[in-house]
């Protein structure tokens, strides 16, 4: 079992270019290993498999920083760029020595309910909890089970992120703008369309209840920018 678990974690280092790629309007560019594959190797780590609708259930409390709930992205940057779990910190599996720092700074308590993974069967999650169990915390969940979180909540992006989507095409609401979506839902955008809603990160919290009315009415690849809309123009 042993064996098994070594050639799992492994995995994550020979498909980092798209395997747990997940995001809005994408998915992943390679193949996934069987889920049973993942789901066994976690049971191996002792660590419980949790499903999008449990993380689902816990997002008021991640985003109004109860701190007893806290998620954590393994995938490159490049991906965590085009869209993650609301408040996810990135850790990409590969570089956790480098980010492991910045981790530390945030002051985790060791028991703190950590979720990793988006909802696939992503070895780099396992990666991640691997190494944070090294770390000393108690209380991690790989989130490998699906549904994939975006096939049933709106995303957060980085400026990077926003700025790719937008020139691609998506619909960009300026919510200093709009700060109702009234504008936005009176013009009937085409539902299939990508929406980043884009607001300061001081109204993170108004700016993830308006990506969560978006979504509700149907634009389903809606994401939400916190930060200054001048770095995605």
């Amino acid at each position: 079992m042993k064996h098994s678990l070594t050639l799992i974690l492994g995995l994550s280092l020979v498909t980092a270019t798209g395997i747990c790629s997940a995001q809005v309007a994408s998915g992943p560019s390679v193949a996934l290993p069987p889920a049973e594959v993942i789901l066994n190797a976690a049971k191996e780590m002792g660590v419980e498999a949790v499903s999008g609708d449990y993380v689902i259930s816990k997002m008021d409390e991640l985003i109004n920083k109860s701190g007893k709930f806290f998620v954590i992205d393994a995938r490159p940057a490049r991906n965590y760029d085009d869209g993650f779990i609301p408040t996810a910190f990135n850790m990409y599996d590969a570089k956790f020595k480098l980010i492991y720092p910045e981790l530390e700074k945030l002051n985790l308590a060791k028991d703190t309910e950590i979720f990793i993974g988006v909802g696939r069967p992503c070895p780099m999650s396992l990666g991640d909890i691997k190494q944070l169990k090294a770390k000393g915390f108690t209380n991690l969940k790989a989130f490998v089970k699906g549904p994939v979180f975006f096939d049933k909540f709106y995303s957060e992006v980085t400026a990077k992120g926003a700025k790719k989507h937008v020139s691609n095409g998506a619909i960009l609401v300026n919510l200093s703008d709009d700060a109702d979506l009234s504008k936005f839902l009176v013009a009937n955008t085409e539902k299939d369309k990508v929406v980043i809603l884009a607001g300061a990160a001081d109204n993170a919290k108004t700016n993830y209840a308006l990506a969560d009315k978006a979504y509700k009415a149907g634009y389903t690849n809606t994401a939400v920018f916190n930060g200054n809309i001048k770095d995605i123009q």
